[in-house]
């Protein structure tokens, strides 16, 4: 999975027109086809066995036409025409089984497959992908992209294996009979090739910047429909239903008049191919009847001819339809590219390593730091230190770093200048996902998923014991939560609703709360609360000041406390004040507040509830 995601090169590009666009869209989709390429190989290899069969039918009926005449004269049906008429029909129905039962079993197993193997595949990158780019992308937009993307291959697989592969072969074989037969007769059914193929460029370049302007439409209508359904709690708070409709229904309307225009004009491209290519048809049939009366070529021939010819007609017309649509379908192709060509921000150098003993004495070395794509840094020449089983606290104003700092030291981001340590080594040198799992977060907004009570406790560590679980829900006061039996009903086996919709918000602090103990307690070495106990109830927020004295007594574990209520960091042994993205003073409570500087305000601010200002 990994090396598909490494070796899927710049893709597809709106500048390129016709061919050249469709041959690069199939080359860097049969990248894609990854584990299936064999399969598919297979599959196509019995596809020409299928066309040789397919025209071999109308070769053998030219040749019994070759041959009535001799019948005609003598009376009597020779041997060669017996068998000529069994071989025909054993033709036949050898084409019939080895489709069915031979190449279109590979083709739709394989089919099958893809369709299973390529959302893990995209749902692999993404999760790969660093925060900051779920940050920036909207979520609607990204499922959309996945989705429509992964639809489309199968669409380009399906007309692929079952419209323009089998066609085109038949195509070239049976150009080949015919120049081979009569060439005057062959080069004048294959003249209209040409302008049928200029006809279908000029669609393309006509209709290419539409294909792409309803892709991203479809993106923007489904980023709308996610979001009011995310948000819907503050849809109806603010009676804004009406709002979401209308913008939705904009988008839906100017999509519809997009679609409208390019299966109209479609439709007049498709006729005037059609017209061009049966117009040579008929000409050829014409040309070959004359042939005949001449005597300057056979009945078989003609037969031949107007046997294959229709057929082919039929599929070069389908070939010409399917590959604008193959062309169409590479758009959508293209949007999830642009996920999958997405470079993943935070990776492991080539010697990563896990280190044998951990310490847990981190510092922040002189760093600068920039949000990807701003210009303004929000740290610069920032110094911190976390010593192994201290609790250090950062305080400010709000926009001042304090979350990014988080991020820094959990390699969500990368610095860009100085170096963040751990135990002296710079953590871009440590395993990610090892040093990731030395971190329990609470984050301000707890994530929770659409699952159980349990299960949204245990993410962190499904085979936890169930003394941990107890001792977790204990610890975040979740077991008092629980008493309220109409509320949760099945206990720890409630089911929580999308996004923890039936819990408040406080509840959900308690849930991560409680993830991040037991993450602690399977391992875990440092717990950062990102404004954990922001919704908490006073009476809660003192169990949980106690839970963190007891971790600190029980466990060998630093803590990083980012907290606006002066509760929580009153007890640090280290509280950073950061300002202008640096670090303004530093010392323990008693220590700030004698120096009657930025920290002694923001305290003073805090007592008349205006510390977020």
């Amino acid at each position: 999975m990994e090396a598909v995601m490494a070796n899927w090169e710049d893709g597809f590009r709106y500048e390129d027109k016709g061919l050249s666009f469709f041959l690069t869209g199939i080359k860097n989709f049969w990248k894609l086809v990854g584990p299936e390429q064999r399969a598919m190989k297979l599959g196509f290899y019995w596809l020409i066995v299928t066309q040789l069969l397919a025209l071999a039918f109308p070769y053998f009926l030219k040749l019994i036409f070759d041959d009535l005449p001799e019948v005609l004269k003598s009376g009597t049906i020779s041997t060669r025409l017996i068998c000529f008429i069994i071989i025909m029909f054993a033709v036949k129905i050898s084409a019939i089984l080895v489709t069915l039962f031979v190449k279109e079993t590979i083709f739709i197993k394989g089919v099958i497959r893809l369709e299973a193997w390529w959302p893990v595949l995209a749902q692999s990158k993404l999760l790969a992908l660093s925060l900051g780019y779920h940050e920036r992308e909207n979520t609607g937009k990204k499922i959309s992209k996945i989705e429509k993307g992964i639809e489309r291959m199968v669409e380009i697989c399906v007309k692929l294996s079952w419209d323009i592969l089998p066609q085109f072969i038949y195509l070239v074989a049976n150009l080949t009979c015919m120049m081979i037969l009569d060439w005057r007769l062959g080069l004048l059914f294959f003249l209209p090739f040409a302008p049928a193929y200029w006809i279908n460029k000029r669609y393309y370049e006509r209709m290419s910047g539409d294909w792409e302007k309803w892709e991203k439409k479809k993106e923007e209508s489904s980023g709308y429909f996610t979001q009011s359904l995310l948000n819907i709690r503050t849809v109806q708070d603010f009676v804004q239903e009406r709002r979401e409709k209308e913008r939705l229904q904009t988008v839906r309307e100017c999509m519809r008049d997009l679609d409208t225009d390019i299966n109209m004009t479609e439709r007049y491209y498709i006729m005037g191919i059609r017209i061009v290519l049966n117009v040579f048809f008929l000409a050829t049939i014409a040309l070959g009847v004359y042939f005949v009366l001449m005597g300057q070529t056979k009945v078989g021939t003609v037969v031949f001819i107007i046997t294959t010819g229709n057929v082919t007609i039929e599929g070069l017309g389908e070939i010409f339809n399917n590959y604008s649509k193959i062309l169409r379908n590479l758009v959508s192709v293209n949007r999830l590219t642009e996920i999958m060509n997405d470079d993943t921000e935070i990776t492991n150098s080539s010697t990563a390593f896990v280190p044998t003993t951990t310490i847990g004495d981190i510092r922040f070395d002189k760093i600068s730091f920039n949000y990807p794509g701003k210009d303004q840094a929000v740290l610069e020449f920032f110094d911190l230190q976390i010593a192994p089983r201290q609790m250090i606290a950062l305080v400010g104003r709000s926009g001042e770093g304090k979350t990014t700092v988080a991020k820094l030291l959990c390699r969500v981001y990368d610095v860009n200048h100085g170096r963040i340590t751990l135990d002296g080594i710079d953590i871009r040198q440590l395993d990610r996902d090892w040093y990731r799992r030395l971190f329990a977060i609470v984050q301000q907004d707890v994530d929770v998923f659409d699952a159980t009570l349990l299960e949204n406790i245990t993410y962190a560590c499904r085979d936890a014991t169930p003394a941990q679980v107890d001792e977790a829900i204990r610890a975040a006061h979740i077991h008092t939560m629980m008493e309220k039996q109409d509320r949760f009903p099945d206990g720890l086996a409630t089911q929580v609703g999308e996004r923890g919709i039936r819990l408040s918000g406080g509840e959900r602090q308690r849930v991560g709360i409680a993830r991040a103990y037991i993450a602690l307690l399977n391992g875990a070495k440092f717990l950062v609360l990102d404004e954990a106990t922001s919704s908490l109830d006073s009476e809660t927020e003192l169990a949980i000041q106690s839970m963190l004295n007891s971790i600190r007594k029980k466990l060998d574990v630093s803590i990083v406390a980012i907290a606006h209520r002066l509760s929580t960091i009153r007890k640090a042994d280290m509280i950073y004040v950061i300002d202008g993205g640096q670090v303004a003073e530093s010392g323990s409570h008693e220590k700030l507040l004698a120096q009657n500087g930025l920290y002694s305000r923001l305290v003073e601010l805090q007592k008349l509830g205006d510390l977020r200002k």
